[in-house]
């Protein structure tokens, strides 16, 4: 059974079922480490977790929500990494070398729109919790170098992720337009995110 295994056992409290998440969430972080999100299954998870396809479903709710689930604790290690980055460099720079790095969280936001379309509306519900959160932390991270309003913000957001998820698509093997419209994934999300981030602020 790998280290990241989750014990067959079933949790009862809920800090053993938080505890269990968090396992799982580690296991599936790993397997989307050699798997893209959109060809990775219940089961490959199930194999890495050391548990039946049924007990993740009891924890996590669906295969979608666990992704996702993935992608907010991605997004925060991301923008605490961002926040050191920022001291060093532009701000597109800093976020397009800090998104870069993190290949995990590029192919999630690239498979999210299919992800949360799947989503029942429970799940959709703490989605947006999450994603409020990672907009909040994303927006106090920017701001010693960038201040934006709400609006401002929440338009950034948008646009880090169709850049990323795009940008991201057109880089991978197999996928259309590979190595004819995006050959270089950070430069090409830097240059898109600079000439946004100057028009945010004229």
């Amino acid at each position: 059974m790998p280290e990241s295994a989750v014990p067959f056992a079933r949790a009862r409290s809920a800090a053993q079922r938080q505890d269990r998440m968090t396992q799982l969430v580690a296991a599936t972080r790993e397997c989307l480490a050699r798997t893209p999100a959109a060809t990775l299954t219940l089961g490959d998870v199930a194999t890495a977790a050391g548990l039946a396809k049924s007990g993740i479903l009891r924890y996590a709710g669906s295969r979608e929500a666990l992704l996702l689930r993935v992608m907010y604790d991605e997004h925060l290690a991301w923008i605490d990494a961002l926040a050191g980055e920022l001291n060093t460099t532009t701000v597109a720079a800093a976020l397009a070398h800090t998104l870069a790095v993190r290949p995990v969280l590029c192919d999630l936001i690239a498979a999210s729109p299919v992800l949360i379309n799947r989503l029942s509306p429970d799940d959709l519900r703490v989605l947006l919790t999450q994603a409020d959160d990672a907009q909040q932390r994303l927006g106090a991270a920017l701001r010693p170098s960038l201040p934006l309003s709400d609006v401002q913000l929440g338009s950034l957001t948008a646009a880090i992720h169709a850049f990323t998820g795009t940008a991201w698509a057109w880089t991978r093997p197999g996928t259309a337009g590979h190595n004819t419209m995006v050959t270089d994934f950070e430069s090409t999300v830097g240059r898109l995110l600079g000439i946004f981030i100057a028009g945010l602020r004229h």
